[in-house]
């Protein structure tokens, strides 16, 4: 069974976890694992999760399949302004699952989540960020309703180019 929860701070240590793991097994092949590992630094991220789920601008959740966390997932206020009228748009900000919980429908299920959730927040539009390089992503969400926008970012942190996908909720 599919569980989403607010986090608490009681999981720091399994969301930096899932966070750090999560971002080498799907961008360490054109992101260095020292920059993800300094991005994501596990010490880093668990000391700073207490102020991190404070934060009202979003909202985090922890992904459980038969009692076990197997993902995080975050929604909430553009973390980026990306065109000039932003409003009534939330932006689904994270959704990272296990490698080895992948391909069991936990991620059809937290799109849905995450679309219902926003649409609850008064959200009209979801938008989000995808890597130009992860194409299983960019699949995933055009499969279950995204469009991609013009709006990108060829030069990032990261070395990734970006870009912006949407859907009417």
């Amino acid at each position: 069974m599919i569980n989403f929860r607010k986090a608490n701070v009681e999981d720091a240590y399994t969301y930096a976890h899932i966070l750090n793991q999560s971002w080498k097994d799907t961008y360490g092949e054109y992101i260095s694992i020292e920059h993800i590992d300094n991005e994501f630094n596990i010490e880093k991220l668990i000391v700073n999760f207490e102020t991190h789920i404070s934060d009202t601008t979003f909202e985090v959740y922890m992904i459980e399949y038969d009692n076990q966390v197997v993902g995080v997932l975050e929604v909430g206020i553009p973390e980026d302004i990306y065109k000039e009228n932003m409003e009534g748009i939330g932006e689904w900000r994270t959704c990272h699952i296990q490698k080895d919980f992948q391909h069991l429908e936990i991620g059809t299920k937290a799109y849905e989540f995450a679309c219902k959730r926003l649409k609850e927040l008064g959200y009209k539009t979801c938008c989000l960020w995808v890597k130009r390089q992860n194409e299983k992503a960019i699949y995933f969400h055009e499969k279950n309703g995204f469009h991609k926008t013009e709006y990108s970012c060829e030069e990032t942190i990261d070395g990734a180019p970006s870009f912006v996908m949407e859907k009417v909720l």
